[in-house]
């Protein structure tokens, strides 16, 4: 469990009551159940690991967690910053409801698209007369820009992401399978303080692209492509490392296409800034890799984004995106590119955005490794 600052919970609090000053919200109902944690845990910092739990934030007072679990009981009052913490059974949505509703008439809910049909009927029930609004986009637009305990988890991550991939290089050989290099960045990664792993992987010559593991044994020649994703907490507080490796020496051909892919990187992060446009980073890596006679590849079916956030505050860069990128926004940017003369490739990391430019949160070169054995 780490251990939030003091001033967390207000810096965080404070800046969805503003929101909620704007939009005239007299209480919202925050609602996570177990496989989409990251609404409840990124409000009350705690993981739900029973069926569901639910937080009412007045605009003005101190807010109220309700659990399913009287088991988890005592995890909640370690972890979470809310002090008012209830157990509930079937009534959860019910007992929120009727709290939200002696707060105001206007009444916001975040994560009801998440909630059972029974869930969401006791919770309009609760609340009927009032005005309710869905205010999942605008807790999704504060969180694009991380707050400074945020960033040093989001730091924390990109560290696990490369000491995984460490021990990925570490693990090659010939014959070694998918699921067992799985399960060497698994450990890496959690031995180290990961709660968990999103992995993919692709293994092989003329790769496709990238997928979950399969029933596959590394050759000599091979590519191994991996996405490595650590999560710390839920996947609001996930990173990225993108990288490509060949079991042997690579040719000539392949260096000169996967250094494209880094030369893309390496233009993109050089023009990037806050205030820029998402589109923009999508831009100018299909500039370069469009310039070298693939443009054709860097638009769908072939390729459709340059990077990404996870979880709350997500953040696509596609060419179409015209939203902008704010100070202390962190995504992945990945040039990741299928090359017709070799197959897919992969180069990429997680960067924070700042005024003037951007911090590499990886300490790794974006070079291919090549594994040579001895």
């Amino acid at each position: 469990m780490r251990k939030y600052p003091a001033n967390e919970p207000a810096f965080r609090l404070g800046r969805i009551r503003r929101m909620m000053e704007a939009r005239d919200l007299d209480a919202i109902v925050f609602y996570s159940c177990q496989w989409k944690i990251e609404v409840i845990h990124h409000v009350a910092n705690f993981r739900v690991l029973g069926k569901d739990a639910a937080m009412v934030l007045p605009r003005t007072g101190a807010p109220t967690l309700f659990i399913s679990q009287p088991w988890d009981l005592e995890r909640a009052r370690e972890e979470s910053w809310v002090e008012d913490i209830r157990v509930c059974g079937e009534d959860l949505t019910e007992q929120a409801g009727k709290l939200a509703a002696t707060y105001g008439k206007n009444i916001g809910v975040v994560g009801g698209e998440h909630m059972q049909l029974r869930a969401y009927n006791d919770l309009l029930q609760a609340l009927n007369g009032k005005n309710i609004t869905n205010e999942y986009a605008a807790l999704d637009e504060i969180c694009k820009i991380k707050t400074p305990w945020e960033v040093e988890v989001m730091k924390e991550c990109a560290r696990l992401a490369d000491k995984a991939y460490q021990a990925e290089m570490a693990a090659l050989r010939v014959g070694v399978s998918e699921f067992e290099l799985i399960a060497e960045l698994e450990y890496a990664m959690k031995s180290n303080g990961a709660d968990e792993n999103f992995q993919m992987i692709g293994m092989g010559t003329n790769l496709p692209s990238m997928n979950r593991a399969k029933e596959n044994y590394l050759k000599m020649g091979d590519f191994v492509l991996t996405e490595i994703t650590p999560i710390i907490g839920s996947i609001t507080y996930a990173t990225q490392l993108c990288r490509t490796v060949k079991m042997g020496e690579a040719t000539p051909l392949e260096r000169e296409k996967h250094k494209l892919l880094r030369d893309a990187l390496e233009y993109a992060l050089s023009k990037m800034h806050a205030g820029i446009q998402a589109k923009d980073v999508a831009i100018w890596i299909n500039e370069v890799i469009g310039a070298a006679g693939y443009e054709k590849f860097c638009h769908p079916p072939y390729m459709r984004s340059r990077g990404h956030n996870f979880g709350l505050g997500y953040i696509d860069l596609g060419e179409t995106n015209e939203e902008i990128l704010h100070e202390d926004t962190i995504l992945v940017v990945h040039p990741n590119q299928m090359i017709p003369e070799v197959g897919y490739l992969a180069c990429g990391l997680t960067v924070r955005i700042t005024k003037d430019g951007v911090e590499r949160l990886s300490a790794l070169s974006t070079e291919m490794f090549e594994a040579i054995p001895s």
